[in-house]
């Protein structure tokens, strides 16, 4: 009897304590714990209720498996329509896979439900930002700020007009912005942007140099403002002082080392502005303008190993009726020049006349003469060009004949002298004499005036400079 006894008791404990284990559930403690995947399979082993079914689709949402979260949504938002929990992680999903439009009917249907909660219109309104809808967007967010006076949703108003290129409107909010909340890096880089883009470059400087002053790590707001010196043009040693500091904060971009490389090459600083844009051309080998300039600092620094292959790759690439091809062939040429290919030199300095305006090829006609003249030793050739730039130098001294002004008597004059001694000099090549010689353009050029009192007049033209002076010359008398 009592063996019965004991038997009956253990099997009613045994029916209590499995009655236990099915009423107490798992899922919460694995929910807690963030054990997503044993909470899915515990809740595929249950019968499916509506608050499971929610759970599950919570679960794959904290997974990152979107689609199935929405797979097991969608089926529950027609069975429970009106239920702003399912509606709301159903939006979220959409989302999160980039299904913007499907986002935002969701949340229109939100609204519909609960029209005051602001929440859902920002998102909605963000939405449609994404979506480019950008005057939908504006729309809503002014319904917004008026609700809440967010310093956010004035940025958002902001970057609307700003994306609609509605300049005036889009500074008005950015100010607006900053003014609540100095501290907006966002608002600050954006407003300097656009500043920059319009010119507005006093502006651009102050309000960059505002942040600055509050917070120097902000790398975009530190290039920017350095950015606005840089399109200054004038001010090229500022901006360089200002790019060095970007660099010092560990700023190694694309636009930091294009923009240090040019600043540097305008202000003819080539040892840096060869070391700079050799990093920009390295991040970015299509920019044509980075490879001239570097060409040329190299060419400049007596690189010519360096300098002359880069110009014949971008004469490669230059099409036919660029401005650049007359500089290149130039550079590329003064390149061999330089390195002393006297032929290559040449032969690219004509080659650069077939792209030059008249205008410009006077200068060319001299420096190929020369060449043949000094370093090729080619006299037939040398009188070819010196014909030549004989010809453009008549040309250019009857237009200033032409020209009537006051100010064209003094290179009247200089013309007429270097015409004089360029034919002087062409006589001596014909003849046939050969005299240790400076290069025909800086030669000095010696005039007596036995009209002036046997005065000596002497012209010295050397690196663009003319010094006249004059003195008696006791010789004559």
């Amino acid at each position: 009897m009592k063996k019965l006894i004991l038997l009956a008791g253990l099997f009613f404990a045994g029916i209590s304590l499995a009655f236990s284990q099915n009423t107490t559930s798992p899922l919460p403690e694995l929910l807690k714990n963030f054990q997503y995947q044993q909470a899915l399979e515990y809740i595929d082993s249950q019968e499916p209720t509506k608050d499971l079914l929610m759970q599950k689709a919570l679960c794959y949402k904290a997974l990152g498996e979107y689609k199935k979260a929405i797979d097991i949504l969608l089926p529950l938002t027609e069975e429970h329509a009106g239920n702003i929990q399912i509606l709301s992680e159903l939006a979220i999903c959409y989302q999160a896979l980039g299904q913007r439009q499907a986002g935002t009917d969701c949340y229109d249907k939100l609204i519909q439900i609960d029209s005051a909660n602001i929440y859902f219109k920002i998102q909605k309104a963000e939405l449609l930002f994404q979506q480019s809808k950008y005057e939908k967007a504006l729309e809503l967010f002014y319904v917004i700020y008026d609700r809440g006076k967010s310093t956010n949703t004035l940025k958002q108003i902001a970057q609307c007009y700003e994306m609609m290129n509605a300049v005036d409107s889009a500074i008005t909010y950015y100010r607006k912005t900053l003014y609540e909340n100095p501290l907006d890096a966002f608002s600050t880089a954006s407003l300097t942007n656009i500043c920059l883009k319009e010119g507005l470059l006093p502006e651009g400087k102050a309000c960059s140099q505002a942040f600055m002053d509050m917070d120097t790590t902000n790398q975009q707001v530190n290039l920017l403002n350095a950015l606005c010196y840089y399109a200054s043009e004038q001010e090229y040693e500022e901006a360089i002082s200002r790019f060095v500091r970007c660099e010092q904060r560990g700023d190694t971009s694309l636009i930091l080392n294009r923009s240090f490389g040019t600043s540097c090459f305008m202000i003819k600083r080539y040892y840096d502005a060869e070391i700079y844009l050799d990093k920009a051309f390295r991040q970015d080998t299509t920019n044509n303008t980075v490879l001239y300039a570097l060409a040329t600092s190299s060419m400049e620094l007596g690189d010519h190993w360096k300098s002359t292959p880069l110009f014949n790759k971008l004469l490669s690439r230059v099409k036919p009726d660029s401005i650049m091809l007359t500089l290149c062939y130039k550079n590329l040429a003064m390149s061999y020049q330089k390195g002393r290919h006297y032929k290559e030199a040449v032969d690219t300095y004509i080659e650069s006349l077939n792209y030059a305006k008249p205008n410009q090829r006077m200068t060319t006609y001299h420096t190929i003469a020369n060449l043949y003249d000094i370093q090729l030793n080619d006299t037939g050739n040398a009188l070819i060009y010196y014909g030549y730039y004989r010809e453009t130098l008549v040309d250019y001294l009857n237009s200033l004949k032409r020209g009537g002004k006051e100010d064209n008597e003094k290179r009247i004059i200089e013309e007429s002298i270097r015409i004089k001694a360029l034919d002087e000099h062409v006589k001596e090549l014909k003849s046939g004499e050969k005299r240790e010689r400076k290069p025909f353009s800086i030669m000095q050029i010696q005039i007596i005036d036995t009209e002036k009192g046997n005065t000596k007049t002497t012209i010295s033209k050397e690196n663009g400079k003319t010094t006249v002076s004059e003195e008696k010359d006791t010789k004559l008398n």
